[in-house]
């Protein structure tokens, strides 16, 4: 049992029971697949991630329809993320920010390179 399966299985079931919550969506297929505790964390981050995701989506939305540039929402995001932290605190926010943008920027590359070749 792998991580995408079980993602599959989840979408799968969400999306014959749109009315269910995520959460007993989650807890009905784990013990249909009998995935252990530590899957099932990474599923919830996921799911707690896709959330949050959301959320920021919606926010954007809501600044572009009162005329804010995305360039601007952002720096707004970021300046409130990093209020109250220290130098050290904002540096290794930042370090981390660009990680995972060139680990994004580095999977799509090497994906749109492999789409290529076939």
């Amino acid at each position: 049992m792998t991580y995408d399966k079980i993602m599959t299985a989840l979408l799968l079931a969400y999306e014959a029971h749109p009315e269910m919550d995520v959460e007993e969506i989650i807890e009905q297929v784990a013990r249909e697949m009998d995935a252990s505790e530590k899957t099932m964390e990474s599923i919830k981050a996921t799911s707690e991630l896709l959330d949050k995701f959301e959320e920021k989506k919606k926010a954007l939305e809501a600044a572009h329809e009162d005329g804010e540039t995305t360039k601007k929402w952002i720096l707004t995001e970021t300046a409130r993320m990093t209020e109250g932290r220290t130098d050290k605190e904002k540096e290794n926010l930042t370090k981390a920010i660009v990680e995972k943008v060139e680990l994004v920027v580095k999977n799509s590359l090497a994906e749109e390179s492999n789409n290529e070749e076939k």
